[in-house]
């Protein structure tokens, strides 16, 4: 069995989709939908989109909430390497 790093996959893929977030969030004043999010991101289905956002909040990456429909959040921590890593 081949060990792979800790590093997860598609990592460029999770940046851009916190990049977007960010921006959208920014110039909008809300949160982009499920669907906005995989459009941006070169996703073909919601299903795969909701999978990444499922997985970038279990890393502490995102944030959830029920509160509303557009309820995905970039986490400060996260915000704050984007901002260091650009």
């Amino acid at each position: 069995m081949n060990m792979q790093s800790s590093k997860p996959r598609n990592q460029e893929k999770r940046l851009l989709i916190m990049q977007y977030m960010i921006s959208f969030a920014t110039e909008r004043g809300k949160q982009p939908s499920v669907r906005e999010i995989g459009q941006a991101a070169g996703l073909q289905s919601t299903s795969t989109t909701a999978g990444y956002l499922r997985r970038m909040v279990n890393e502490g990456l995102l944030e959830r909430t029920t509160k509303t429909n557009r309820n995905y959040f970039v986490t400060r921590s996260a915000a704050e390497l984007l901002r260091d890593a650009g």
